[in-house]
């Protein structure tokens, strides 16, 4: 069994005229965002063995802030594959990781993602800027992992219903 979490990266910045889309950083309800998720994920399971980011500024602010509040402690690895592919490629990023590696977060962007997701067999389901699905695979490594796999979703987070969970518990 192998777990892979898929988050899009949470709400980024288009205000700065001249920074190509590479370099988009994260509003601050977007850092709010992200610390959000990485404390409700690290409520329901210990930590990933790895996180898999794009290398889009917002994206690795993202994956920077769930690796701090989830308890991370290890390095975090960017992978051009999930900027520039598709789902395909984010399979063969995916298929490549070594045997010891169980559990996965994937860090990137839409419309790759929501499309990853279905292409697993699950659900179609948006995901908004901070969306995270959390899928179990039946698969003994990630080699196995192709589009006969079917994904079982255990859960879904979006941080607009996380700030309603924090606001009315406050």
């Amino acid at each position: 069994m192998r777990t892979l979490y898929i988050m899009r990266h949470c709400k980024s910045r288009w205000d700065e005229p001249g920074l190509g889309d590479r370099e988009r950083r994260l509003t601050k309800r977007g850092k709010r965002d992200a610390r959000l998720l990485g404390r409700a994920l690290g409520a329901r399971s210990a930590p990933p063995d790895l996180i898999l980011c794009s290398p889009a500024r917002r994206a690795r602010m993202t994956a920077r802030r769930v690796a701090r509040a989830w308890g991370y402690g290890r390095k975090i690895r960017v992978e051009e594959a999930i900027y520039q592919g598709g789902p395909l490629q984010c399979l063969e990023a995916l298929g490549a990781l070594p045997q010891e590696v169980a559990t996965v977060l994937l860090i990137g962007h839409n419309p790759t993602l929501e499309n990853l997701v279905w292409m697993l067999g699950a659900p179609r389901m948006p995901m908004p800027t901070g969306a995270t699905v959390c899928l179990d695979l039946e698969i003994a490594g990630w080699n196995e992992l192709d589009l006969t796999t079917e994904a079982q979703v255990r859960f879904r987070l979006e941080p607009k219903a996380l700030r309603g969970q924090a606001e009315s518990e406050e």
